[in-house]
């Protein structure tokens, strides 16, 4: 079996294979690179960016060494179903950086649970940072801030079509002041009724001018994040008949001079359409605001107007 198998008794692993588990400890080559690994789909390509990298020269993106200096680039050269790796670094983006390919998935060095400086802004306080306008994106361990209060960090959909969006590990802030961010960290805004099956999971959204994350979509999962606000954490909208099926579960949010945890739209299109669970808020002025009485809560956990605790809803 060549000499990198090894049986669990550090012996070279020979049939009848009664010495597991086993381990590999030489390097494997795929002739097909990382498609033929399985890590790609067939005919897709992966891009770098690298905005350290000596000299600082932006080369073919088609490896480390050739790496792109700016995200721009490698979303211009990119197809559908490719990968885009970003190296450690603060990128300043000359303008809004659009998504159109379906399947694309861009990974950082960041993660969801710390704040950093390591990741984008937008060059000037007229632009949005990153707009999603494709479907199946996904985007892991970056970190984005914006330059005014006007702007968003990710906006997805905005009169297209973006379903399954998946976004993870990320961080959403700017510095140590609260308010000092763009005015929503994720905005999905369903004009069109298109913006279907979001996940956002695992990030980290540290004091947002508006809101960290606003729902004007169907089918949305918030799950697993970190808030902090002295507006709005989420914002559950009810324009368009959005909100249908959506789940908010096991957010932790913690407010600073007012605000709201949770805000639900009046406007629900039916009972049954959102759950809101395993929350915990605390501190905000308004911790939960539920809309057809407490339908669709389950047991959030709150600080009632950051003195008393309690249940938002009476049998969790």
């Amino acid at each position: 079996m060549g000499n990198g198998f090894r049986g669990s008794n550090g012996q070279p692993a020979a049939p009848p294979y009664t010495h597991g588990p086993y381990t590999f400890s030489e390097h494997i080559t795929f002739q097909g690179g990382a498609e033929g690994a399985g890590f790609l789909q067939k005919d897709s390509q992966v891009w770098y960016v690298d905005r350290n990298k000596s000299p600082s020269v932006s080369g073919t993106g088609l490896s480390p060494e050739e790496a792109f200096l700016t995200l721009t680039e490698a979303i211009a050269a990119a197809g559908n179903f490719d990968v885009i790796y970003v190296s450690f670094g603060y990128y300043q983006e000359a303008a809004t950086v659009t998504i159109t390919q379906h399947g694309l998935r861009i990974f950082g060095t960041a993660h969801g649970g710390v704040l950093t400086t390591n990741g984008f802004s937008s060059a000037t306080s007229g632009d949005h940072i990153l707009k999603i306008n494709a479907e199946s994106v996904e985007i892991a361990g970056v970190a984005f801030f914006a330059l005014t209060n006007a702007k968003d960090a990710i906006i997805i959909g905005e009169g297209y079509a973006a379903s399954d969006v998946w976004i993870h590990d990320c961080s959403f802030s700017a510095g140590t002041a609260e308010n000092e961010f763009g005015e929503y960290g994720i905005k999905l805004n369903d004009d069109t009724n298109n913006v279907v099956g979001t996940l956002i999971e695992n990030c980290y959204f540290f004091y947002l001018s508006t809101a960290a994350i606003v729902v004007d979509a169907t089918r949305t999962t918030i799950r697993n994040n970190l808030i902090w606000t002295n507006a709005i954490g989420i914002d559950l909208q009810g324009e368009a008949g959005a909100r249908p099926c959506s789940a908010v579960l096991n957010n932790t949010i913690i407010g600073r001079a007012g605000g709201t945890g949770i805000k639900i739209a009046a406007t629900e299109p039916t009972d049954g359409t959102i759950v809101v669970a395993d929350n915990s808020v605390a501190n905000c002025a308004v911790n939960i605001t539920p809309s057809k009485g407490d339908a669709g809560l389950i047991n959030n956990g709150t600080y009632r107007d950051g003195d008393d605790f309690g249940q938002v809803d009476p049998t969790g």
